[in-house]
């Protein structure tokens, strides 16, 4: 048996979790039936409360992905699908010794190697979930009705129910699509989906700043980015000494440069940018001024397309 792995980044937020579940469920119907190849799909940390909500409500729990398994002495390299990253600071440890056999995500390109070519699809989509669900429109494969349930979750949680500057006219043909298929009304069950996310994650500033979080490198610095999502922030702004105070625990020991954690109030829209390490590179980028520690920014929800961005000049 040939088993290869379909896996999004570390600290994996929704989209990573339902991407990898649909996309190693695709994988395995598109395979010919005398194939020795099973996809599996796996996950590089804990599942965050509003995938284990849609996952429970379209009864399928059982195809939530599993830990991936640390390779033991001896094995041959696993074989790999990355989805909804392409960077290796973001990936599974030991990824420079797993074979990539394929890549679909929606992010910038990260310097990733391969030996061998092999299929990478990536387009500027505001979630990963939408690359997915056009591969079963491509090739007209049938969308399980649980499918088509975490996809459309994924979509509205990736691009904060289509407000997000990422959203494209592709996503929301696609979020009309799966969401009549499965009978929601796509605003409600969006803000439902963040409710839920709310509800089971009180703001615990050790916690939630090393949850979704992504690392990234731009000139020889180390740059760390974690966003939080809420219907309100004001947990965040009456701890808002610990926030700034874990923050710079966590860069020093980390060895960050610059630390940013993005606090996006959805129903606002806006995030509130906490800062710690080179200010100087926030302040050019973001035309502000982080003396105090933080900066509120309306307008700005994207990680990816107005934070990641604009520190890294692009």
């Amino acid at each position: 048996m040939n088993t290869v792995y379909v896996f999004g980044h570390k600290n994996p937020d929704n989209d990573s979790i339902c991407s990898a579940a649909v996309y190693a469920d695709f994988l395995n119907a598109s395979e010919p039936d005398d194939s020795d190849t099973t996809y599996v799909a796996a996950r590089l940390g804990d599942v965050p409360p509003e995938s284990l909500y849609v996952f429970e409500r379209f009864d399928a729990l059982d195809m939530l992905p599993e830990l991936l398994p640390t390779p033991q002495p001896g094995d041959a390299p696993f074989k790999v699908v990355l989805v909804d990253h392409n960077e290796f600071a973001q990936s599974a440890e030991g990824i420079e010794n797993m074979e990539i056999v394929e890549v679909i995500d929606h992010h910038r390109i990260g310097g990733i190697k391969t030996a061998a070519p092999i299929p990478f699809m990536n387009l500027p989509y505001g979630s990963t979930a939408t690359l997915v669900t056009v591969q079963y429109m491509d090739t007209e494969t049938p969308l399980p009705h649980w499918a088509a349930g975490v996809l459309l979750s994924a979509l509205l949680t990736d691009t904060v129910i289509l407000k997000s500057p990422t959203t494209t006219d592709v996503d929301r043909d696609v979020c009309e699509l799966l969401a009549s298929g499965i009978d929601v009304d796509p605003q409600e069950f969006g803000m439902e989906l963040f409710q839920k996310r709310s509800e089971a994650t009180p703001f615990e500033p050790a916690a939630i700043l090393t949850t979704d979080l992504k690392e990234y490198e731009v000139d020889d610095k180390r740059i760390a980015i974690v966003q939080y999502e809420n219907v309100t922030l004001d947990s965040v702004f009456a701890a808002r000494d610990v926030v700034l105070a874990e923050m710079d625990a966590l860069a020093q020991a980390k060895g960050w440069d610059l630390f940013i954690f993005m606090a996006t109030d959805i129903i606002k829209e806006g995030s509130e940018l906490f800062v710690t390490g080179d200010t100087d590179l926030a302040a050019a980028a973001f035309g502000a001024d982080f003396a105090t520690g933080s900066v509120w920014m309306p307008g700005v929800l994207s990680r990816k397309k107005q934070v990641a961005a604009a520190i890294m000049g692009g």
